[in-house]
């Protein structure tokens, strides 16, 4: 298990989304930025909502695509942190 496997994530309020060709741009309506995540983050970032832990997160993408967990945890784990490095995540 991992340091933010049970912390609660949060998305930013001030955060606009838009899906062109797979692709997910966030807007972060404050810092005007953009960040640009493939078709597996923006579900990741959709989930987010009703699951709002990595452990959540992981059991849910495991479960439905049929993947190893620990894999999807790793990965599940990088995205969220970069999330949380450019300022569209916190934790508690």
């Amino acid at each position: 298990m991992t340091v933010l496997a049970n912390q609660l994530l949060q998305r930013q309020e001030f955060i606009e989304t838009a899906e062109l060709d797979g692709e997910w741009v966030l807007l972060d309506l404050d810092s005007h930025s953009i960040t640009k995540v493939n078709e597996m983050g923006g579900y990741i970032w959709e989930l987010m909502e009703n699951c709002p832990t990595i452990s959540q997160l992981t059991d849910r993408i495991a479960a439905e695509f049929n993947a190893d967990r620990l894999q999807v945890e790793a990965d599940v784990e990088a995205f969220v942190a970069e999330l949380i490095r450019v300022g569209l995540v916190t934790h508690d």
